[in-house]
């Protein structure tokens, strides 16, 4: 089977991902057979809430999470990728010089030991103001030249993996919306927020909004809900509605956020939510699943409104 028909066969894998999550590592192995390239990723960077995520099939394990838990936010190369026009394929050595680049504690420290090398290719998925997702492939730190042909098959695979990633965001969207209809909270009196399970706020409602501009009780650091105060329970508590959570006292409950002498304090509940669609968790495309509805009481605010 020549080259034309191994891109045909991994464009009908690709379209498969669109509506099965799971074959996603599948088909970014298959890319690399393609392309013939020893890494390939798909990965996003949250700036907000100082999150990475990837789907890396061929990356040691071990390397994959420290990148996520420390190199993510020290490489120089995501300022200059996200720079970068969705869809356009880009090399390190168009954004960096080799030398620059060879010379970082990253290159040295990471992509080195992991079997990333230099010579390597990526386009971006999604750049937003906060999260951005992108593909990228490299060869070793041994093969330090891109061919044409890698970059050809590259190419011809890149549009149909944007569709794919496109097409899978939009129906989880729609699955979210489905679910939790913010629609309908906005216009509630009542502050309401949904929250994933590392407590990022996705949706707050115009109350929320207000609430969380006065400064009072609970705030937001990084894009996540945290009470004000020595004790942050609000983030057991959310934390406690993640599926994996096995809480002593069950998902969720109730607490009272004192704001200071001349202030009622906040009555906060923090409710599970659990899907009924085909919605899973994509932190990968900077789609974050709300695992809580958080819904505040401020009695003197609602006493003044009424």
């Amino acid at each position: 089977m020549g080259q034309e028909d191994d891109i045909l066969t991994l464009i009908d894998l690709i379209y498969e991902t669109a509506f099965d999550s799971t074959l996603w590592p599948v088909a970014l192995t298959r890319l690399a057979d393609t392309t013939g390239t020893a890494q390939v990723a798909l990965a996003s960077l949250d700036r907000r809430a100082h999150i990475y995520d990837s789907i890396a099939p061929r990356t040691d394990p071990v390397m994959d999470a420290r990148y996520k838990n420390y190199w993510a936010f020290h490489d120089p190369l995501w300022p200059l990728m996200t720079k970068q026009p969705p869809g356009t394929v880009f090399s390190i050595d168009s954004i960096m010089s080799r030398k620059e680049f060879s010379s970082t504690p990253v290159f040295n420290e990471w992509f080195r030991p992991a079997e990333f090398g230099p010579a390597s290719m990526g386009s971006n998925l999604l750049v937003g103001d906060q999260v951005s997702a992108l593909i990228c492939v490299a060869n070793t730190p041994k093969n330090d030249h891109i061919s044409e042909k890698q970059t050809l098959a590259f190419k011809a695979a890149l549009p149909h993996i944007d569709r794919a990633v496109r097409i899978h965001r939009e129906l989880r969207i729609r699955d979210l919306d489905h679910d939790t209809a913010p629609a309908r909270l906005e216009c509630l009196q009542r502050s309401v927020m949904l929250v994933d399970g590392a407590a990022r706020v996705l949706f707050a409602n115009a109350a929320a909004r207000w609430l969380l501009g006065s400064g009072g009780g609970l705030i937001l650091r990084a894009g996540c809900l945290h009470s004000t105060g020595d004790s942050d329970i609000v983030q057991g508590l959310i934390a406690s509605c993640t599926r994996k959570a096995r809480a002593p006292h069950g998902p969720g409950g109730e607490m009272s956020v004192r704001r200071g002498p001349r202030r009622s304090p906040l009555r906060v509940t923090v409710t599970p939510l659990r899907s009924k669609g085909t919605i899973a968790e994509l932190p990968w495309l900077g789609l974050g699943i709300p695992v809580a509805m958080v819904t505040v009481v401020d009695s003197a605010r609602e006493k003044w409104m009424n």
